[in-house]
């Protein structure tokens, strides 16, 4: 028995020694799988030994063994998979060598926020140089285009879109990596409202707009120092909302606005605040010299008294008490001043001119013309005001210059010129200064005409002239006309004056005397005048006149010449008859 059980011990010593064994790992990890930075602790160590931690043959860490007998590194970056580790205890000799797996994972920067955000978004542990990687939002590409570096590391950032608050969900993917291998992180919108501007006067219109209320968030109100201003808003599906208002009577300082709706407290959102500042408004803000406009103050101190009004840091008004609101108002006339805009301002007891935005009134140049209406040779009267300030101008009278001067250092201007003839009815006055500034009106120069002229030689059928060649003289009676008048006259030997033989115009006198060239031959003959006043108004023609010109034609003088020939000759030839029979008879009685 006892030499069979030798041989038995034998025979399973030789067996041992025949198989080959692997070698007990005295170290291990507590964990296998993780992601880059995951703490790996090392156990089963010897306390006191030395040791040295390798992650694919690089140490990345050592020391000493301490009391516990463990060790920790941090997982390095790397790419996706697996990973050799070997731990040594002591130092050179290997006390476990396995793998470590690294799945892919995103880190962000920061966690909350408002809509607008910068989020800083790190890959770890995608796949070595790994193109095309994405970020989404809420399932919705924020970032793309990105390429790992060869450890499978990455970095981007992108703004946190419009969101409903709470919490949404960023992702990220490649053409490696898939989204489901990569656990999602969660960034939380806080509510937020922007108001822009910040300071001005009562009466200043805000904006305000606000992000990360609830999805469709109703019964949204805006309080301005405690008094609700707004009420009734409605945020959109992604918790946004904007709306106007004007900031309503208030003293100066600073005020505060509160919001919150339905979802949202007033607790979750910052406080805005208004500063109201001292202002001044006016209506209208453009006009004319003398005219009268409303100067409103607001955010001046609550009763404010000794307020005053400037116009171009002149006092114009004075006097003025603030209501409990620091609002007041009062009325002012345009004083004169040259063309453009000038400052209206104010200060009080309290407030200082400095502190107060100021108002801008814009004076337009006018030009007055007196009388409106008038007779060539009138005086007229021209005034203007707002134009440059002691600068040469021109007066024109339908484009041609009429007057000129210069005007005063209150941007006025005044003159006098007399209506110039030739034209009649409405006539534009245009005054111009060296600067360019104009203004015009209207001058309208009668337009009635004057009485026809009556003819009074020759009168109507007369004859003038023995014979042709006739230089007739035309007379007829005078016409007044507040204008003055002058006349002119036609003659023609067609009663319809379809042929002029003469026809002069702008004649002084009554009366005109046709010369050497316009003498008439013998004829019958037609004429007429009219009366022009200075404003070019013309008269009718008056009744047309007939003349005949000529008693005796050369014709008729012929035949008298002819006849008076033919009788001396027939005398002649009776005289020599007789005395030729007288001859005769005395011969028989001889």
């Amino acid at each position: 028995m006892r030499v069979k059980a030798l041989a038995i011990i034998a025979l399973l010593l030789a067996l041992f020694t025949a198989i080959p064994l692997s070698p007990v790992q005295a170290a291990y990890l507590n964990i296998y799988t993780g992601v880059v930075g995951t703490e790996v602790t090392a156990l089963g160590l010897t306390e006191g030994n030395t040791y040295a931690i390798q992650w694919d043959s690089t140490t990345i860490v050592t020391g000493t063994v301490g009391s516990g007998g463990y060790a920790t590194f941090t997982v390095p970056e790397a790419y996706t998979g697996t990973h050799n580790v070997i731990v040594q205890c002591p130092t050179g000799q290997n006390t476990y060598t396995g793998t470590f797996t690294i799945v892919p994972s995103i880190s962000i920067t920061p966690v909350y926020g408002v809509v607008g955000t910068t989020i800083t978004i790190t890959g770890h542990g995608f796949a070595a140089s790994e193109p095309n990687i994405a970020v989404t939002f809420d399932s919705s590409v924020v970032q793309s285009g990105i390429t790992a570096s060869s450890v499978g590391y990455w970095s981007t950032t992108f703004s946190v879109p419009a969101g409903a608050r709470g919490n949404h969900s960023i992702d990220a993917y490649g053409s490696t990596t898939t989204a489901t291998t990569v656990s999602n992180k969660d960034f939380s919108i806080n509510p937020q409202v922007k108001m822009d501007p910040t300071t001005g006067g009562v009466g200043t219109v805000v904006t305000l707009e606000a992000t990360g209320f609830a999805a469709n968030e109703t019964g949204i109100k805006v309080l301005y120092s405690n008094k609700e201003v707004r009420s009734g808003i409605t945020a959109d599906s992604n918790g946004s909302w904007r709306t106007t208002m004007a900031i309503p009577n208030s003293t100066r300082g600073t005020h505060t606005i509160n919001v919150y709706g339905s979802t949202t407290p007033q607790s979750d959102i910052t406080d805005l605040t208004f500063t109201i500042t001292p202002s001044v408004t006016i209506s209208p803000s453009t006009g004319y010299i003398d005219d009268q406009i409303k100067v409103s103050g607001s955010g001046f101190y609550n009763n404010e008294s000794s307020i005053s009004v400037t116009f171009d840091g002149q006092e114009i008004a004075t006097g003025i008490t603030a209501d409990d609101s620091g609002t007041w108002s009062t009325n002012i006339k345009i004083p004169s001043a040259s063309n453009g805009p000038h400052t209206i301002s104010a200060s009080g007891r309290l407030t200082s001119g400095s502190d107060v935005s100021i108002a801008t009134f814009t004076i337009q140049t006018s030009l007055s013309i007196l009388p409106k209406t008038g007779n060539v040779g009138d005086e007229v009267r021209v005034s203007g005001t707002g134009f440059s300030t002691s600068k040469d101008y021109t007066i024109t009278w339908d484009g041609t210059p009429v007057a000129s001067g210069t005007t005063l250092d209150t941007g006025t201007l005044q003159t006098i010129f007399k209506v110039p003839g030739g034209k009649n009815g409405p006539i534009i006055v245009v005054a111009t200064d060296s600067k360019g500034i104009t203004a015009s009106g209207t001058f309208t120069v009668e337009t009635t005409p004057p009485d026809s002229p009556t003819p009074n030689a020759p009168k109507d059928g007369a004859t003038v002239g023995f014979m042709g060649d006739t230089k007739v003289t035309f007379k007829w009676g005078s016409v007044e006309d507040p204008s003055g008048v002058t006349y002119d006259i036609e003659v023609s030997d067609d009663s319809g004056f379809g042929r002029e033989l003469i026809s002069r115009s702008k004649l002084t006198s009554t009366s005109y005397t046709t010369s050497e060239a316009e003498a008439l031959t013998n004829g019958e003959y037609y004429w007429h005048v009219r009366a022009v006043d200075g404003a070019g108004n013309k008269s009718d023609w008056s009744p047309t006149s007939t003349i005949k010109v000529g008693i005796i034609t050369m014709t008729t003088i012929i035949w008298i010449v002819v006849g008076l020939l033919v009788l001396i000759i027939i005398i002649v030839v009776i005289r020599q008859f007789s005395k030729t029979k007288k001859k005769e008879e005395k011969s028989d009685w001889d």
